[in-house]
């Protein structure tokens, strides 16, 4: 079956059982943002890995939903927070919890999601519940570290690539490689194949936020679904920036330092010049590189699965489709 048909189906399933699972209700003004935000669309990329997988190794997807959602409700209450530090007026087209109601909302809202998260995972029996939840319980803290990584090269000027990597892997590539292991503990699988698939996950994880990156300044706004070049106006420090900022030289680099800095410039004018620098100075050819390096290194660990090799071909394919966006 084609794996975008699948995904599809995946989807479907999926949000018929979430909103079964949002049985709470009161009190609604914790409650309703919740279901609110979670609601409110989204890629569902989290279970739609966890049910692949899981599928794809022999597990039922009725097993894997209560994991899917621990994933998908623990990723939201990820987002509310996040749109209160970043002061965000806009989430997936429609208003942020802390912009609808307000931020003491929008905090308490994304606790109970975390909470909630934990929760969903109480369906499974002890042992699989112990083993699903430490891994949960170690990427919440990850998931933190790599926030406070972002938030502080804000005001940092001097970030290593190795930093940059660092904290797209904790604040985005852990919860991916955490889907992909859900998907093997679901369906029983041993314990190298797990490791192996978080580990699959991790490079896919990061192989993602860089495509991310490059989609924010050269995709196409429709099928991105975001506007183009929010990066550059929000002064977000990519391995683009990264990357630009360590070749240019001299009036070249001042140049590009105090238009990716100014506010005075119109922001059309400043996306257009800014993108002209990372293509000029090899970065855009740089960061599209590191993604097929990331995703050749999980495609390498997809061989090492003690799997048969229909199986690795289909998780291969699988890999590649999450990846399938036009730069």
């Amino acid at each position: 079956m084609n794996q975008l048909i699948r995904m599809t189906e995946y989807i479907k399933i999926f949000e018929d059982y979430l909103k079964k699972e949002l049985k709470y209700t009161k009190p609604e003004n914790l409650y309703n943002p919740v279901k609110y935000l979670l609601e409110s669309g989204g890629k569902r990329l989290r279970p739609i890995i966890a049910l692949n997988v899981s599928e794809l190794l022999g597990g039922k997807i009725s097993d894997t939903l209560p994991a899917a959602a621990a994933l998908e409700i623990f990723h939201n209450f990820t987002l509310a927070h996040d749109d209160i530090m970043d002061n965000s007026m806009l989430r997936r087209g429609k208003k942020t919890i802390n912009s609808k109601w307000d931020n003491n909302t929008g905090i308490l809202s994304g606790d109970v999601m975390l909470i909630i998260s934990y929760e969903v995972l109480n369906q499974y029996q002890d042992s699989k519940y112990i083993h699903l939840s430490k891994k949960l319980t170690e990427i919440s803290r990850l998931v933190c570290e790599g926030q406070q990584a972002d938030m502080d090269f804000a005001s940092k000027n001097d970030i290593t690539e190795n930093e940059y990597f660092e904290m797209i892997k904790n604040k985005t590539a852990v919860l991916i490689g955490c889907s992909f292991m859900f998907g093997g503990i679901v369906a029983e699988a041993n314990d190298l194949n797990t490791n192996l698939l978080y580990e699959i996950g991790l490079n896919l994880g990061i192989a993602f936020q860089l495509e991310d990156d490059l989609l924010d300044c050269f995709g196409d706004q429709e099928k991105f679904g975001k506007k183009i070049g929010g990066d550059i106006i929000e002064k977000k420090k990519t391995l683009l920036y990264l990357f630009t900022n360590l070749k240019l030289e001299s009036e070249k680099k001042l140049e590009f330092e105090n238009i990716f800095n100014s506010n005075e410039i119109a922001e059309s004018e400043k996306i257009n010049s800014i993108k002209l620098f990372y293509e000029t100075s090899g970065a855009l050819k740089y960061v599209k590189n590191k993604v097929k390096v990331y995703f050749d290194k999980a495609d390498q660990l997809i061989n090492k699965l003690e799997l048969d090799n229909d199986t690795k071909r289909k998780l291969n394919q699988f890999s590649k489709t999450l990846l399938n966006r036009e730069i």
